[in-house]
């Protein structure tokens, strides 16, 4: 459901629609960077001003979390399937990305995480249950991504054909996990709402190091692209695919800046 937005249909024709149906997630995560994630953060670092805590966005947040473990492994089962109907085995080297991903993804659910905390007030001003509650959560988080890696290896195919409502259920799963990353990027990472009110010679000069930085933590928010990038035709065309979908990442993590 979720192939490259910069790239063709496997299958060629099927005209708008199934163009649409095939980059649909894709759609969903730079419409959501787009349109929703400025008020979203905005509201968000309101709330949290607040000294009441929010219980339900920091549980929302604290669900998507681990739930994307169970919707990782559904999809890559799918994506197998896929693959083992069609006679088809994965080519191209995407093991140093996805390396790099892990490591960020990491750091982004660390993040992510104590943001959710933040949100109960467990963390943040005032509050004198960092150590305690920090290091159960880390802990949980630290078990959750172990536990992502174990989802994603081995090679067991879906009992269920493609198209399930199981796989696009693990596709929302996965585009969640996405938006709330890039959430994070505003809130916890980097306070881009301090940073847009900068001088421009400010935000320029400084505009290199966040693009960069941004890209580290963007990949991990776009793991439904990677994941059918490694498992689905074609694969010639990947360097520049992969290339274009940084480039994206590099606009949706600098523009804040100057919004």
């Amino acid at each position: 459901m979720n192939a490259p937005l910069s790239a063709g249909s496997a299958n060629p024709g099927g005209g708008p629609v199934r163009w649409l149906r095939d980059h649909v997630v894709s759609l969903g995560f730079y419409l959501y960077a787009l349109l929703a994630a400025p008020s979203l953060a905005r509201a968000l670092k309101a709330g949290l001003a607040d000294p009441a805590p929010l219980w339900l966005p920091g549980g929302l947040l604290l669900a998507i979390l681990m739930l994307e473990v169970p919707a990782l492994r559904w999809k890559c089962r799918f994506l197998r399937r896929r693959n083992a109907e069609d006679g088809f085995q994965p080519e191209g080297e995407m093991f140093a990305l996805f390396c790099a991903v892990t490591i960020g993804h990491m750091i982004v659910t660390l993040l992510a995480g104590m943001l959710a905390l933040d949100c109960w007030g467990l963390v943040g001003n005032g509050s004198e249950n960092l150590s305690a509650w920090g290091a159960v959560l880390f802990t949980a988080l630290i078990f959750k991504e172990f536990a992502a890696l174990f989802a994603c290896a081995g090679q067991s195919v879906s009992p269920e054909p493609p198209g399930h409502p199981k796989e696009t259920f693990a596709d929302i799963l996965l585009l969640a996990y996405g938006c709330v990353a890039y959430t994070a990027w505003w809130e916890v990472i980097v306070d881009m709402g301090e940073i847009a009110q900068s001088p421009l010679v400010e935000r320029l000069a400084f505009l290199p190091v966040l693009a960069l930085l941004f890209l580290f933590f963007y990949l991990p928010m776009r793991l439904p692209f990677l994941l059918e990038e490694h498992y689905r035709r074609p694969a010639r065309g990947r360097r520049a695919r992969i290339l274009i979908e940084l480039a994206g990442g590099l606009i949706l993590g600098v523009y804040p800046a100057f919004f």
